[in-house]
């Protein structure tokens, strides 16, 4: 038999409770992370667009660049151009490659249908400035629609004085 005091107890904790399990998940281990999704087929002229901002100019960063790739994906490299932004406005242009599979088509990275792969980007990076930073990465292939890149994203690590990731 049901109580109605026990009811009324624990409707009045499931709030408390679904708040605390938000928070809990929502905690990440990276300084900066955001994922845009090319929704499976990338324009070659849409970038996707990160905006993050540095307030310690003390500490060294690390950049990773996590993509997500389908087994439509037809190639086993994948070229990036990327344009970063300091808060003066001084861009920077770089092209990228990065390789996906292993030289016998096996894909590099986790997972079965989706393979999740880390590409690092940028390694000790100390800014001068503190405010907005801007990065934006362009599909590099030779395709106008670049099918099977599900979604790109960027994570950026602060590292301790003594060099290690926080």
């Amino acid at each position: 038999m049901d109580h109605p005091t026990v009811k009324k107890g624990i409707s009045k904790l499931t709030p408390i409770f679904a708040a605390a399990l938000f928070f809990v998940q929502c905690e990440s281990p990276h300084y900066y992370q955001e994922l845009r999704s090319t929704g499976g087929n990338w324009e070659k002229n849409t970038p996707l667009d990160y905006e993050f901002e540095i307030s310690d100019t003390a500490a060294l960063y690390d950049f990773y660049l996590l993509s997500r790739n389908n087994n439509r994906y037809p190639y086993s490299n994948l070229y990036l151009i990327t344009e970063f932004s300091n808060p003066a406005g001084e861009k920077f242009n770089d092209t990228l490659q990065y390789f996906l599979s292993f030289p016998d088509g096996e894909w590099i990275g986790n997972g079965n249908s989706l393979k999740e792969l880390f590409l690092l980007y940028r390694e000790n990076i100390s800014f001068k400035d503190t405010g907005n930073y801007k990065l934006k990465v362009w599909q590099g292939m030779r395709e106008d629609q670049l099918a099977g890149i599900e979604d790109l994203s960027l994570i950026v690590d602060k590292k301790a004085k003594d060099g290690k990731t926080k």
